[in-house]
């Protein structure tokens, strides 16, 4: 469908077609450097050093649970996160942490996903199972295109659901990114703490690039989509959720930066700015 067609007032033939064509080509534009890999930082620094919580929804073992605490200090990592309800921190959670008594122990336990990475940059879910998620809100990636595209945020939330099934398809649109950690055809499902383990793994041995170019953060990315929201609102289409999630996935694939992101807030601001002025004219008028 056409942009005439979708924006069909006198609006759309004034200043604001113009506003509305920037944003389409800037998003464009954005989508094709994340594919080609235009951008050159990295945030991944070594494992020890990289601002990154792993959070876990609704662990049903504690086997799981002490042996991820393990895995976490093993990589240099200490937040662990826990959305509830879960398994506990029993005897078996405690004797599988070994070591990592003291990370087991100091898992915060939150009420939702949401609130587990509120204060975080990226969220990102990781699945086992491509075919559960194809009509989702997030197209998986392999993880090592993740880790070759998505550069640049300060802090990272590490999203795993729960051991019998994943992330469902809300959780999977509370998160900016869905990995896929590619395994065996034959059995591609990793416990828990083994995912947990190779997704570290894999973070800490990204090698550091000099140039890093910091990301649009997480609280900021919702401010823009709102703004989205509240200018594709104003026209009344016949199913805007729709067009919400099609601007998610852009912004989820384009990864702008902050000076990009704000950019995209500057013109959708303006068009709303415009059409709110026109609205006051024409409810003004005699």
């Amino acid at each position: 469908m056409s942009l005439d067609l979708l924006f069909s007032s006198s609006f759309i033939r004034a200043s604001t077609s113009s506003i509305v064509m920037a944003t389409t080509n800037i998003l464009s534009s954005l989508e094709i450097n994340f594919v080609e890999g235009i951008y050159r930082s990295n945030p991944f620094k070594g494992c020890g050093n990289v601002e990154q919580a792993v959070v876990l929804v609704n662990p049903e073992y504690e086997i799981n649970l002490g042996m991820v605490a393990r895995a976490m200090k093993n990589f240099g990592q200490s937040e662990l996160r826990i959305v509830g309800p879960y398994c506990g921190k029993g005897r078996d959670a405690v004797k599988y942490s070994k070591h990592a008594r003291e990370i087991l122990e100091g898992a915060k336990v939150y009420g939702s996903l949401r609130e587990a990475v509120e204060d975080c940059d990226a969220a990102v879910g990781f699945t086992g199972v491509l075919n559960r998620h194809r009509g989702s809100i997030r197209a998986a990636v392999p993880l090592k295109r993740f880790l070759e595209k998505a550069d640049g945020y300060g802090r990272l939330a590490l999203v795993f659901g729960r051991e019998g099934i994943g992330l469902n398809e809300k959780e999977i649109g509370e998160c900016d990114y869905l990995v896929h950690v590619e395994t065996s055809k034959e059995y591609p499902v990793l416990n828990l703490s083994h995912a947990v383990a190779v997704v570290l793994y894999a973070l800490g041995a990204r090698k550091e690039r000099k140039t890093r170019e910091m990301r649009l953060p997480g609280k900021e990315k919702e401010v823009l989509i709102d703004m989205f929201k509240s200018l594709v609102g104003r026209y009344k289409f016949r199913n805007p959720k729709r067009c919400e999630v099609a601007f998610r996935r852009v912004i989820g694939r384009a990864n702008p930066t902050e000076k990009e992101g704000r950019s995209i807030m500057n013109v959708l601001r303006v068009a709303i700015e415009e059409l709110e002025g026109r609205e006051n004219e024409k409810d003004g008028a005699p």
